[in-house]
């Protein structure tokens, strides 16, 4: 099954004939579309568009007025950046070659079919996003080529320059402006070839086919000496890129067996509890003591596994994407993190001392936050030598500055750093320690992330006597708040409830379902999600399903659009169980549904508590109620 691409996809038809407009609009909404206006001329779609621009326009060829839909498609694309597909009934070569001119994203000749239309619009999405991420990443490598260090200059297919980067400007003795359809190669020959490297990349060969002809190049240019170096910086790079993905993955493969680990010690203490509990007051003192020894045991079991999820939750916020949506963020909780996750670092160097005083919550990334933080606490523990662990400490605060922002600093004893040093260390790729030991990308990284909250870094340092850093970000504007009568939630029992537990991990898959067993209900538990509907298809009910989201053949996603079609009733009744690796798809997923879902590694209690809130807001059906089970 296949999950489309652009449920929220804002859309304007523009098509003169009401009746084919009406249609297309229908059956873009069944697709989950937001075909959300029809307008019949250019005036109307111009409208429309200032009132709410679209994603996509089905623009029609031939409409009424003094503009066809080619003129119109042009002028929302040259207003408002609007891709267009089109509509047509003549697709004639004059026609075509007109509209190509306007760079639509397709074709559909009418009459138009359902799939047809669902298809072209899937494809135009996929097309619009993978477009706008060229857009985004041309505009991050422009404003990467500007600070960096090395020289940089691109020319167009006959060698003239069309890009001069600062470094260059200074190398070749010109402004860009200057240098700008100037050839290359004249430039180039007038340097110091032998203390220079120019490294060539040609630009847009593609495959290297018969015909295939360069676009253009890169010319990068450093020092001999410098090259190596560079080298370096882009492998770690690329091993920080794939611990993250690393990180992610272990993660995700971890919850499921460490969720069987903390639900099944969380029900064999139970179980030992009621045993003890039923036991005569007589029993010989030598059984007494085996119990309390299984119940330090199970302890110490709960124990690490509660470590382990710290653990693994660290893990997945080291590997959380930067592009999530800004929240409000305690820095006391940040900063308990970073020091958990740099710990080792401190270990045979110093003691790490903390202070939390009052100070405001700000709006931002957690995981980005909790990076710069991580680096600042690696680089404080980096500037003490090892051996000396009494005499040094560093020092982390948080409070609320004299300003009134969020105030986190961060103060080492150790080295310290020069003063002719101190000016530089925000620059990219600028580091003073050991080649194989810094990139020199970390703090220009950190000032980067706390100027986009809107913040400052600061830094004071002296030789022999130790750095302090300064973070301040802006206090989170306050949150609405809803006034409610003052009420008394009444604790409900949870019902005996026939309940469908889905989980591919089949050690997961028993403990789930004799958790719920020994609470009362009736459980039926199944490893795939195919194996689900097949039961559900055979008139089977249920009144509580718990899906895992991410499954081999058959995703939770994926089952949930199914049971929505063929079981509407139960599709409110689905809690789904998750366990991180969050692609941008499941986020969309989850944000677009309101059913509960539970994290995985979690408690008995919290599987419970899960189960009778979902219970209490779908009571089970009384024609097929549970009855209930009774202890031996």
């Amino acid at each position: 099954m296949t999950t489309r691409t652009g449920s929220r996809c804002s859309i304007l038809i523009v098509e003169d004939e009401p009746i084919v407009a009406k249609d297309l609009q229908m059956t873009l909404r069944d697709a989950g579309f937001d075909a959300f206006a029809i307008a019949y001329s250019a005036d109307d779609a111009i409208k429309r568009a200032s009132e709410r621009c679209p994603d996509l326009v089905l623009m029609d060829i031939r409409i009424r007025g003094n503009l066809d839909g080619i003129q119109t498609a042009e002028l929302l694309r040259q207003r408002f950046g609007v891709p267009v597909v089109y509509l047509t009934a003549h697709a004639d070569e004059a026609t075509v070659e007109r509209a190509s001119v306007t760079q639509p994203y397709g074709y559909l000749l009418k009459p138009i079919k359902a799939d047809e239309l669902r298809s072209a619009v899937d494809i135009a999405i996929r097309r619009i996003r993978l477009d706008k991420g060229s857009r985004d990443r041309e505009r991050w490598l422009a404003t990467a080529l500007q600070t960096v260090q090395d020289a940089v200059i691109t020319t167009d297919a006959n060698g003239r320059v069309v890009f001069v980067n600062p470094a260059a400007e200074a190398l070749i003795a010109m402004r860009a402006d200057e240098a700008l359809g100037r050839d290359a190669g004249e430039l180039l020959r007038s340097l110091d070839s032998e203390s220079l490297v120019a490294q060539t990349t040609p630009l847009g060969v593609g495959d290297e086919r018969p015909g295939d002809h360069a676009r253009g190049s890169v010319i990068v240019l450093h020092s001999i000496g410098e090259r190596q170096k560079l080298q370096k910086q882009l492998e770690f790079a690329d091993r920080l890129s794939s611990l993250g993905a690393m990180a992610a993955g272990t993660a995700h493969e971890l919850n499921n067996p460490l969720t069987v680990v903390m639900t099944n010690a969380g029900l064999v203490s139970d179980l030992v509890a009621q045993f003890r509990a039923s036991l005569p007051d007589t029993l010989a003192g030598g059984a007494q003591s085996r119990l309390a020894r299984m119940d330090d045991a199970l302890g110490d079991l709960q124990a690490a596994a509660s470590r382990m999820a710290r653990i693994v939750g660290d893990l997945r916020a080291f590997s959380r994407p930067g592009d999530n949506a800004a929240e409000r963020v305690d820095l006391r909780h940040s900063v308990e993190w970073a020091i958990r996750a740099t710990a080792h670092e401190f270990q045979l160097r110093a003691h790490i001392r903390t202070r939390f005083e009052s100070a405001p919550l700000v709006l931002g990334e957690p995981a980005r936050i909790e990076q710069v933080l991580v680096n600042l606490l690696v680089n404080a523990a980096h500037s003490i030598p090892p051996g000396n662990v009494d005499n040094n400490h560093v020092h982390i605060g948080v409070r609320t500055a004299e300003d009134g922002r969020a105030l986190v600093e961060i103060r080492d004893t150790g080295a310290g750093i020069p003063p002719e040093v101190l000016s530089r260390i925000f620059d990219p790729f600028f580091t003073t320690k050991a080649s194989g030991f810094g990139t020199g990308l970390g703090l220009a990284i950190c000032q980067g992330i706390v100027k986009a909250l809107g913040g400052d870094i600061r830094v004071t340092s002296a030789v022999g006597r130790g750095t302090s850093f300064s973070i301040l970000l802006n206090p989170a504007p306050p949150e609405a708040v809803e006034h409610k009568p003052e009420t008394t939630t009444p604790v409900l029992d949870t019902p005996p409830a026939r309940v469908l537990v889905v989980d591919d991990e089949l050690t997961l898959l028993r403990a789930m379902q004799r958790i719920l067993e020994d609470e009362g209900h009736q459980v039926v538990a199944l490893h795939s999600a195919a194996l689900a509907l097949a039961q559900l298809d055979t008139g089977e009910s249920f009144d509580l399903i718990l899906s895992d989201l991410m499954m081999p053949t058959m995703t939770g996603m994926e089952f949930y659009k199914v049971l929505c079609l063929r079981h509407p009733a139960m599709a409110p009744r689905v809690i789904f169980t998750t366990g991180g690796a969050v692609t941008p798809q499941v986020a969309s997923f989850l944000d677009s549904i309101t059913n509960p879902r539970l994290e995985k590694p979690f408690k008995v209690a919290q599987l419970s508590e899960a189960v009778r809130r979902a219970l209490a807001s779908h009571p089970p059906d009384p024609a097929r109620r549970v009855p209930p089970k009774h202890a031996n």
